[in-house]
């Protein structure tokens, strides 16, 4: 008898220590990404999850980074270059740290001028310099297709790129300030310049949308994005034409 007393008694508190553990492992704050990276002006979210909600989080520099919080959401807008972290705290004081790097934006002067343009390896064409025309075309076969051709038509540079999910052409307003879509292994694009013999045509290995801009009333939305062609960056600033 009391064998079986000791017996239960040992299940007992065996659950009870499991039991212990589960709890304690629960107010431990844990996120999907403890640290990001991000240049100015760009907003993050990470998610927390463990200890108990409401959350609150704080900034070690406000001049770097603001915080809001909603949920188990901590959205994180970056100011200024430099590095910082934010303290996450649950209802009972638990705390973790998220380790936050802000960086200088690399496209900061051409976001500063939404004349249309586009750069690639030695080719650079720039609205006033050599108009020509301009059009960004968003095609029902989820491809964008960007195209110029100089005032005389003779010379002219085609970028063909794949966009799966509908990055060109969404409400700006909606979006992320930087949406972004690296692709997969296969080619995102195709790049022609010139016309006839003189043509040569490149995969595009991968693009992003770097920013969207809503425009103002009666002016077509404005678009940033950066592709890698031939193992070359470049770079496009140009409002949406029409969408097909």
């Amino acid at each position: 008898m009391k064998r079986i007393s000791i017996y239960a008694l040992g299940l007992v508190l065996s659950s009870l220590f499991f039991v212990a553990c589960e709890k304690e492992g629960k107010t431990e704050l844990t996120f999907d990404k403890n640290s990001v990276e991000m240049i100015v002006g760009e907003e993050d979210v990470v998610k927390v999850s463990g200890g108990e909600a409401p959350y609150t989080a704080v900034p070690a520099d406000e001049e770097v980074i603001e915080v809001t919080v909603k949920g188990s959401d901590i959205t994180i807008k970056t100011l200024k270059v430099g590095n910082t972290t934010v303290k996450v705290a649950d209802k009972n004081g638990v705390e973790a740290v998220i380790a936050v790097k802000v960086e200088k934006d690399p496209y900061e002067e051409e976001k500063a001028d939404a004349t249309v343009r586009v750069k690639w390896d030695q080719f650079e064409k720039v609205l006033g310099e050599d108009a020509g025309s301009y059009t960004l075309v968003k095609a029902e076969n989820k491809t964008v297709v960007f195209s110029w051709t100089d005032e005389e038509e003779n010379e002219s540079f085609v970028l063909t790129l794949k966009d799966p999910q509908g990055l060109i052409g969404a409400e700006p307003e909606t979006a992320s300030t930087f949406l972004k879509d690296a692709g997969p292994a296969d080619p995102m694009g195709e790049l022609v310049i010139g016309k006839g013999e003189e043509e040569n045509k490149y995969d595009v290995a991968k693009w992003e949308l770097i920013q969207a801009q809503p425009a103002e009333e009666g002016t077509p939305d404005s678009y940033w994005v950066t592709f890698t062609a031939n193992g070359k960056e470049g770079l496009l600033v140009v409002p949406l034409t029409e969408v097909e």
